[in-house]
């Protein structure tokens, strides 16, 4: 039976590929893909198509199994990367505004 996380996923295979994807819908591609076997299927058989078509005309053979795990894999990867990135910068701002309100506190302290 498919649901609406269902039909939303189906929507986001092509954007997958493409790696546009944010964050929260990567994420949520993936938890969904990983739990409902009709969407990893659909993913499976896109793949199939995608890169079967790339291998024909270049003349290299491929596992399908493998291509979908190192598809996932990577996208794993580049989502635990993005994350990474995203509470570092939280980091920078963070020490930015500290460094702003130390400066004005001692600037304060100064000139009293």
């Amino acid at each position: 039976m498919e649901t609406a996380e269902c039909k939303i996923c189906e929507k986001q295979i092509e954007p997958f590929f493409e790696d546009d994807l944010d964050n929260d819908e990567l994420e949520a591609f993936l938890q969904h893909i990983e739990t409902c076997r009709e969407c990893r299927e659909e993913l499976t058989i896109r793949l199939l198509v995608r890169i079967g078509l790339e291998r024909l005309e270049d003349g290299r053979t491929f596992h399908l199994g493998n291509e979908y795990q190192r598809m996932i894999r990577a996208a794993k990867t580049r989502l635990n990367r993005r994350r990474s990135l995203q509470r570092f910068a939280g980091l920078g701002i963070g020490a930015v505004i500290l460094g702003v309100v130390t400066v004005v506190i001692i600037s304060w302290i100064v000139l009293l």
